[in-house]
């Protein structure tokens, strides 16, 4: 039991720390493993299929991913 929350509070950290650093800063370029959603969109259908399942598993870490996402895609739109 004390595992899997800790594995959440792990995964609230790197998506609060990956929209701090790159999703809410547009001045700060992306990495070069993020730039792959740009050329496949696929990866991006993926994304928010995990998205879905992960806001079932946890309410917090969905939403999360999914203003990730939505910085993601207003990026893909400004670029």
């Amino acid at each position: 039991m004390n595992i899997i929350l800790f594995i959440r509070y792990i995964i609230i950290g790197f998506l609060s720390a990956y929209l701090l650093i790159y999703g809410l800063r547009p001045s700060v370029p992306y990495p070069e493993t993020i730039l792959e959603f740009y050329e496949n969109f696929w990866l991006l259908l993926l994304l928010i299929i995990i998205n879905f399942y992960l806001y079932l598993w946890d309410k917090k870490i969905g939403l999360l991913l999914c203003l990730s996402i939505i910085a993601l895609i207003f990026d893909m739109i400004m670029i």
